[in-house]
């Protein structure tokens, strides 16, 4: 899902983490090599919690609101909802 927000290029990416046990999504800044990771949304399966890490220190709440709404659509994976 690729989409621009103020001149600047981002995917969001679903991947599995069996490290953590979990899913997450990432936004990424393609923009520029290399792509920078943003923030991700992390979906544990031990206990079901969603939480948010910001890998920048100023992300736009646009950008925020973006990755959280698409999280609680495609997270949890669907057999647990």
């Amino acid at each position: 899902m690729s989409f621009e927000h103020l001149g600047r290029r981002y995917e969001i990416y679903l991947q599995s983490d069996v490290h953590r046990d979990g899913m997450a999504l990432e936004l990424m800044d393609e923009t520029e090599h290399p792509y920078v990771l943003v923030l991700e949304v992390f979906y544990a399966d031990t206990d079901g919690a969603l939480t948010l890490t910001a890998h920048r220190e100023a992300v736009p709440l646009e950008l925020v609101e973006r990755v959280t709404s698409q999280a609680k659509l495609r997270l949890p994976p669907s057999n647990t909802r």
